[in-house]
């Protein structure tokens, strides 16, 4: 018998305007699946993000390359292990 090991990492992001949230961002990075990488953006106050839609976008960006930068992280992890 062989131990299998997973590392799994859960991220998450808002975006607000002033205190307002306008949407969610959250995207799970797992060790073992490479190629089954979701990003998911939830739209909490759809008139908020039509009126500052570059903001959130900018937002959604940002948090794409935190989401890329903790994939390399725990990719390294695993090829040196």
């Amino acid at each position: 018998m062989a131990l299998t090991k997973q590392k799994t990492v859960n991220l998450s992001g808002e975006s607000k305007i002033g205190d307002e949230l306008v949407a969610r961002f959250s995207a799970q990075v797992s060790s073992n699946d490479a190629l089954s990488q979701d990003i998911v953006t939830t739209i909490a106050n759809v008139d908020l993000y039509r009126k500052n839609s570059k903001a959130v976008r900018d937002d959604a960006n940002s948090f794409r390359e935190f989401v890329y930068a903790v994939q390399d992280q725990v990719y390294s992890e695993t090829e040196t292990e």
